[in-house]
């Protein structure tokens, strides 16, 4: 990689262009970089050429013929700036650094840009979401972040997207009303980013205001107004309420300004439980359908400050609080009423950047983040729990009375420069964690009834005679047991009728554990055209952490873009529509003499050759290393079950299970000589290291419309994994014996689950993107067609045998084949406006388990096989084939994740109406600058020219009206079904889907399967 560096700089001395460069900062009136801006470039001909400022604010241009140049600078929220007659020359850099000033509120500017570019963060398949995009995505934080982690894809990986906020990581997704701008899947070979390729969300903020300016919004939801849930009997009351308020200003003029805001979401939400119980008097089946209403509260507060300190130096800073709580909470699925309990959240967090202008050429920035954060959970009863595996989950939550504490630091530094045709960026990240958690978790107990063998019985619960053994289910087995239990047989003679409890597990001992995390990452990346719309971008990044072993994680990344194709006509400028057609001056504008000044007449100009054509294809790519850091959790988890701090048992021996319901002590459990099941990390144990690739071809089919194809490939080695290393060897435990098998430990080692690097995933993916406009209504949608294998779940689940990974190659989780995304929004001059948002795919694969435990690992996860005999007892015979859950030896065992679950579906659609009003303000025009560098103002008219337009009648306040529907077709999306053959529920949904938050909600369900929201808002 440095050698490709080198070989770089020594081209970019030996070649001769006869090109030059723009390049510049884009700032506020107070100095605060506007990451949002959006500058064209238009020559004397009218091609024109399109840039957008990055996180630092900054644009370029690079490879301009020589000549004369008009910019336009534009962005939300400010005045439209042009900067006229900017002189390129041959081998030299034009300096521009601008400042926009604050525009009215009520201005709505929106730049119609659908040209294609060969920079390297204008790669067409990410999304830049603003106002229009943003009003047809959800309000409330916690949907709003899932609908754009489902815009941003699956990530490959456990954790799912990985969202920045300001350039911060780990921070909380901030109500939408402070939200300016978030940017999707952009520039993803990138050595800034640590995720892997994709699945990167991030996320800018409003800045303050050189004027005063505010609003306040109230949403509001009732279950009147939203369909039923098909999954529940009745229509329950239901009623979600937020309000919002931000108000910004300046606290100095043109030096500082503030920013705050406060949002309130208040809702009785609902829980749905859909399970199957015994009845009490005759214990026969019964459907227990209850839906509750768990009342809960989320507040957010806000506070942002930007403090010009001098010329070069710029101090932006941002404080929020989150508090919020639900009771009950813990309910809904299988969960009974019994195990609620309250959650309460408290979050703290500050940020700081500092931006220093070291010269015209030299950016250095500085950020800061703390944050401190508890969530607490408190049970309701301290009961033991009770487990019918996919039938019901009763008694109490388990959760004691438990806290998490986490502390986090995190500080960066960068600094970027221009080098002739290099743009480079080099720069550090360290971050902190300290965990304290309190966790009595299952101090009570829980006793598990699972599938299994029994004996087949008649309707009297008598013996058959001659009869072969059945399969039985986990609700038959607790049935068994209660009802022999009340006939008064005992222990053995209950479990010698297939009753009996499978399993029983409890913990005690210290509650608290502790865990300190620190990650130490460096980046060197570069952006080099050699040529007009040719560009390399090179980078190399290096990680590392304490706890595990990381000293090598070294990850180059390299991406391109080529345009071998242009259009035959030199393209006009994007059309820039605003209801503010005022062009402001520049507060600072360098003196420089490559900036000439127009006269009344209009520019004089040299004579200049025909400008570079516009592209019209862009051939782009990239291939790159990326490395998931180890998360503390599993730190804190191995540290928490490592046999002293806590003591976990897992036990089966009929002596303790017989004991049913009573639950034994952990000294009790001493005294049986029962194994503890203890968690440790591999020696071997490190970050999982991705390689990815893509190519891809970008078309510029008009100028009001792209597309993009392309194919990614991605390879995943060290995933991490969790094994039982020692559970009993193959063919050495009996099923129907308790504590059989040879343990390679020992028996009095017990379960011992290791985290280990040995797992691998593969990722195929192809995708089709357009985005354009028709008759003034803006769109984008997006098609993907994507494979991924995987050898198992990572750390949440056990293989079908510990010793034998050949049978977990398969579909991954998240192995979607086809995902459709699509937006529209139109808005008339007259104050009405349209957005919709369509997302659909087909199924996610599940899990086909037996529901058994047959390999003594205490995991119910083994699959069934292929049956080869319908006659067999136990064989199920199903739309996906027939499986039998009680193989013999040589059956072909059924993949992992071999179901299907059914397709997503949902469309949601925002209507509003501004209604604008106070005393008319006109806007005025700014006159040209005094130093005479940049002219802005409209040349008087002569008998060649039309005079200049009237510039539009601007009102102080605004007031607007919104509809908000939710799944708008009341399409019934069903959650995955229940893959254990041992449930009741077998191959069935039990509640709607809850992905994306565009179902009717959460995993518990909610108010209704179509639901419209309804909003006012006053701005001034």
């Amino acid at each position: 990689m440095c050698s490709l560096l080198l070989v770089a700089a020594a081209f970019n001395v030996i070649s001769q262009q006869n090109t030059g460069s723009i390049r510049g900062t884009i700032t506020d009136q107070l100095g605060g970089l506007i990451v949002t801006a959006t500058i064209v470039a238009k020559d004397g001909k009218g091609a024109s050429r399109t840039a957008s400022t990055d996180a630092n604010g900054s644009y370029e241009f690079r490879a301009l013929s020589y000549g004369s140049y008009g910019l336009t600078i534009t962005a939300a929220g400010f005045n439209t700036l042009e900067a006229k007659n900017v002189e390129v020359k041959s081998g030299k850099t034009v300096t521009l650094n601008l400042q926009l000033p604050i525009g009215p509120v009520e201005q709505t500017v929106t730049i119609d840009d659908k040209s294609i570019s060969t920079d390297a963060d204008r790669n067409a398949d990410a999304l830049i979401l603003r106002e229009r995009e943003l009003e047809a995505l959800p309000n409330d934080p916690d949907a709003l972040a899932a609908a754009l982690q489902a815009m941003a894809g699956p990530s490959q990986g456990e954790g799912g997207a990985q969202v920045k906020v300001d350039g911060f990581s780990n921070g909380q997704i901030p109500p939408k009303e402070a939200i300016r701008e978030v940017r999707i899947n952009q520039n993803p070979y990138s050595a800034e980013n640590e995720y892997p390729g994709w699945g990167g969300i991030e996320i800018y903020t409003q800045p303050g205001s050189d004027k005063y300016h505010g609003a306040a919004a109230f949403n509001f939801n009732d279950e009147s107004l939203n369909s039923r849930n098909p999954f529940a009997l009745r229509r329950a009351p239901y009623q979600q309420r937020g309000w919002n308020l931000n108000l910004a200003g300046p606290i100095k003029k043109k030096r500082a300004s503030f920013a705050v805001y406060f949002n309130r979401s208040s809702a009785e939400s609902n829980a749905i439980i859909n399970a199957t119980i015994l009845d009490p008097a005759t214990l026969k089946p019964t459907l227990f359908n209850q839906t509750i209403v768990t009342p809960n509260v989320y507040d957010s507060i806000g506070l942002r400050g930007d403090l010009k300190i001098n010329k070069k130096h710029t101090l932006v800073s941002n404080y929020q609080f989150n508090n919020g709580y639900q009771d009950p909470a813990g309910i809904g699925g299988f969960s009974l009423p019994s195990r609620g309990y309250r959650s309460t959240n408290l979050y703290h967090q500050l940020q700081m950047t500092e931006t220093a202008m070291i010269n015209e050429k030299t950016i250095n920035e500085t950020r800061l983040q703390v944050i401190h954060s508890i969530y607490r959970q408190t049970a309701k009863n301290a009961i033991s729990a009770l487990n019918v595996s996919d039938s019901f989950f009763g008694g109490g939550a388990q959760v004691g009375n438990a806290s998490n504490t986490q502390d986090r630091a995190e500080l960066q530094n960068f600094t970027s420069w221009q080098a002739g045709k290099h743009f480079l960026r080099i720069g550090g990240r360290f971050r902190y964690v300290r965990l304290r958690s309190i966790s009595p978790s299952n101090f009570g107990g829980t006793y598990t009834f699972a599938g299994g063998i029994g004996p087949a019985l008649n309707a009297n619960d008598q013996l058959i005679p001659g009869a072969a053994p059945v399969d039985i289910g986990s609700l038959e087995r607790y049935r068994r047991t209660l009802a022999f239990q009340r006939m008064g047989l005992s222990a053995a003679q209950i479990r010698a009728l297939g009753g009996g409890a499978t399993q029983f597990s409890i913990a005690g001992g210290n509650p608290e554990a502790d865990v300190d995390q620190s990650d130490v990452s460096f980046y060197l990346q570069d952006d080099w055209k050699p040529r007009q719309h040719l560009t390399f971008s090179p980078g190399l990044r290096y990680e590392n952490q304490n706890n595990i072993d990381s000293n090598s994680n070294f990850a180059p990344r390299l991406g391109f873009a080529w345009s071998p194709m242009f259009g035959g006509k030199n393209k006009q400028a994007a059309p820039v529509e605003t209801k503010n057609n005022a062009t402001a001056t520049p507060a600072n504008t360098p003196k420089t003499t490559d900036v000439k000044s127009a006269t009344a007449a209009g520019p004089v100009t040299a004579p200049k050759p025909a400008p570079p054509k516009q592209p019209t294809t862009v051939i782009r790519g990239g291939i790159g290393v990326f490395y998931n850091r180890f998360s503390e959790d599993l730190i804190l988890s191995a540290a928490r079950f490592n046999g002293t701090n806590q003591k976990q048992y897992v036990v089966t021996d009929p002596a303790v299970l017989d004991l049913f319901p009573a639950i034994p002590a952990i000294a009790a459990l001493d005294a049986f000589a029962q194994p503890q099941t203890r968690r440790r990390l591999g020696l071997d144990v490190q970050p999982s290291r991705s390689l990815r690739g893509t190519i891809g071809i970008e078309h510029q089919v008009s100028k009001n419309f792209r597309f993009e194809i392309g194919y990614s490939y991605g390879r995943t080695l060290h995933a991490l994994r969790s094994v039982n290393i020692n559970a009993p060897l193959p063919g050495t435990f009996n099923p129907l014996v308790p504590n059989s098998g040879v343990r390679p430990l020992g028996q009095s080692a017990g379960n011992i689950w290791q985290y280990q690097s040995d797992g691998r995933s593969r990722y195929d993916n192809a995708y089709f993107n357009t985005s354009g406009s028709f008759h003034k209504i803006g769109f984008w949608a997006t098609y993907v067609w994507s494979k991924t294998w995987s050898t198992d779940n990572g750390t949440s689940g056990s293989p079908f045998d510990p010793y034998d990974f050949s049978h977990e190659w398969s579909r991954a989780n998240y192995d979607i084949r086809h995902r459709f995304y699509s937006s529209a929004n139109y808005q008339t001059k007259s104050g009405w406006s349209v957005n919709t948002f369509i997302v659909g795919n087909t199924g996610a694969p599940f899990n086909i388990t037996t529901g058994h435990d047959t390999n003594g690992d205490t995991f119910f996860t083994e699959r069934p096989a292929f049956a080869t005999d319908l006659n067999k007892p136990g064989v199920i015979v199903t739309s996906l084939g027939a499986f039998d859950p009680n193989p013999l030896p040589g059956q072909r065992i059924i993949p992992r994740n071999f179901g299907r679950g059914p397709a997503f579906f949902s469309a949601s659609l925002a209507v509003s109406k501004v209604i604008k009003f106070g005393r008319a303000i006109p806007a005025k025009v700014q006159p040209a600058a005094a130093n005479g560098n940049v002219v802005t103002a409209t040349p008087p008219a002569t008998t060649n020219q039309k005079p200049p337009p009237k510039p539009p009648v601007q009102r102080p306040y605004q007031l607007s009206f919104s509809i908000y529907a939710n799944n708008v077709l009341n399409h019934v999306n069903k959650g995955t079904p229940v893959g254990n053959m041992a449930s009741p529920y077998f191959l069935k949904s039990t509640g709607t889907s809850g992905m994306f938050f565009f179902g009717p909600g959460g995993a518990g369900g909610s108010g209704g399967n179509r639901q419209i929201s309804l909003r006012v808002r006053l701005s001034f």
